[in-house]
């Protein structure tokens, strides 16, 4: 497990550090701790001009540093640290899950890790003030590069679609989309306003401008620039190509590797077909998130090299995902779900990098995230009974719609609870996690809310991981984004793991 998800981890970072444009020096960024909303500069809580795609994305403070000169790129200090404080965090989640397994603790390890990380880091400030800040820069590169990464994370989950069981008719397919767009509505706007309301009664509210969030995060578009460099673009279509072709020769021959190979297509293919989304022009890029530009590179390239392997297309997908990480075994889906548990582990640095104003506004992120999760739950429930969803045998169905607003580890745990398909589960968190990342920030503009605690708590608790990427360039919103987005899952599991609640929860969406 851990030797696979640290290659891939390494292999992405390496092709960015190899393809970067020839540069005698850079701006590096890292997060800096803010201590309070009010020492900073009114437009700070977002910026019209997006950094370059290598640089960080938490951009609280910049430094210059140097880089030597390489065949093929500029091999510099930051994207050393990035690869290195991103293979920290795949060894922490590796030791987390160990951890809890070994305990049998059931609570998601992802989830339990970056609390415990924030609690360390926050523990050893105290014990030995400046400690806890040290180890704080040191990860902040490896977040940084988790984060760029973070929405490809989670192509596995629309991809498997197509594998869940069917719907039922298109009405029904209307049906779920709308439990997608009206739920995100429900959710980000209770939970903003019921936020809002409370700060305007204290006096907090920041009256920031209109802070739109890039539609994905690590891929601003601006138009003087493009994210990711084209020498990143054609290395990963050469590699697509590449692999391509080796997969479909050993998969004739019946080679020992041709797994492995098929794994290796797919994951180019995945990243390929991302980082070529995102390059794409604004007018499209606002509308179609890459990760749905990804998702339909995974549907034609599982239904190409079917053709050209004389297997059907589910054949090919269902290798998208085995439920190994055995090297032989291993598939793209695996892998990029895997690394998703890193990435949960890192939002730690993101909170702790605003601790200060985390704790002041404690208990209206509180708050917040009880009228979400409760919210999220009994509203969903009474929505899809209302609307009839999956008519008289949907019950399963309606089950799987529950935790649409809670972050996929725990998505998936709730649903075992309550009896709901999986494969439905994380379809509906990823589609709200899009519409969220993609249209939320616009939306709460809209609507007038530009308070950054309000909005990222709002985010956070509607949008999961997505959301919360998508509050990248919003410095202030994007760690309230982060605490929201874990608090939510964690009080949705709690209710939904107390019987009389689950019952009435399950009784609300499918009658007695």
């Amino acid at each position: 497990m851990k030797t696979t998800g640290l290659s891939l981890i390494l292999l992405i970072n390496y092709v960015c550090l190899v393809t970067s444009r020839r540069s005698s020096s850079h701006a590096s960024t890292t997060f800096a701790p803010r201590h309070n909303l009010a020492t900073t500069e009114p437009n700070s809580v977002t910026s019209s001009l997006p950094p370059p795609a290598n640089r960080n994305l938490f951009h609280s403070a910049h430094q210059t540093t140097l880089s030597r000169q390489t065949r093929g790129g500029a091999i510099s200090i930051p994207q050393i640290r990035e690869t290195v404080g991103a293979t920290i965090f795949v060894l922490l989640d590796v030791f987390f899950r160990r951890s809890f397994r070994a305990r049998n603790i059931a609570f998601p390890s992802q989830l339990g890790g970056c609390g415990i990380l924030l609690g360390l880091l926050l523990l050893l400030n105290l014990m030995s003030p400046g400690l806890g800040d040290w180890i704080f820069e040191a990860l902040s590169p490896g977040a940084a590069l988790l984060a760029k990464w973070l929405p490809v994370f989670f192509v596995p989950g629309l991809a498997l679609l197509p594998l869940a069981p069917p719907m039922g008719s298109m009405f029904e397919i209307v049906k779920v989309l709308a439990v997608v767009i009206v739920g995100f509505y429900f959710s980000a706007f209770t939970a903003a306003f019921a936020v809002l309301a409370i700060r305007k009664y204290q006096g907090l509210v920041e009256h920031a401008p209109p802070a739109t969030s890039s539609t994905y995060t690590g891929a601003t578009s601006s138009l003087k620039s493009k994210p990711f460099s084209p020498e990143l673009v054609k290395f990963l279509l050469s590699g697509t190509v590449l692999s391509g072709a080796v997969t479909i020769g050993v998969s004739k021959s019946d080679h020992a590797y041709a797994g492995l190979a098929r794994t290796l297509f797919m994951s180019f293919t995945t990243y390929a077909a991302y980082v070529c989304g995102a390059r794409l022009p604004a007018v499209i890029t606002t509308v179609v998130h890459p990760l749905v530009t990804s998702t339909l590179a995974v549907f034609l390239a599982s239904h190409l090299l079917g053709k050209a392997t004389d297997t059907s297309f589910m054949d090919v997908l269902s290798t998208y995902k085995t439920g190994s990480l055995a090297l032989k075994s291993v598939g793209a889906g695996d892998i990029l779900l895997f690394l998703l548990g890193p990435s949960v582990v890192s939002f730690a640095v993101a909170i702790y990098s605003r601790k200060k104003v985390v704790a002041d506004n404690f208990m209206v992120l509180l708050i917040g995230v009880l009228v979400a999760s409760a919210g999220g739950l009994y509203g969903t429930a009474a929505f899809v009974r209302a609307m009839n969803l999956g008519g008289e045998l949907g019950r399963i169905l309606r089950l799987s719609m529950l935790a649409r607003n809670v972050t996929t580890p725990l998505a998936i745990a709730i649903t075992n609870i309550i009896g709901g398909d999986i494969a439905f589960a994380c379809g509906v968190v990823v589609l709200t996690g899009i519409f969220g990342g993609t249209f939320g920030a616009r939306i709460l503009d809209q609507v007038g809310v530009r308070d950054p605690v309000s909005r990222g708590i709002g985010i956070g608790a509607s949008a999961q991981g997505l959301g919360v990427a998508s509050m990248a360039k919003e410095k202030e919103a994007f760690p309230f984004a982060a605490v929201s987005m874990v608090l939510t899952a964690v009080m949705s599991t709690v209710l939904v793991s107390i019987p009389v609640v689950k019952d009435s929860i399950v009784n609300l969406a499918v009658g007695k």
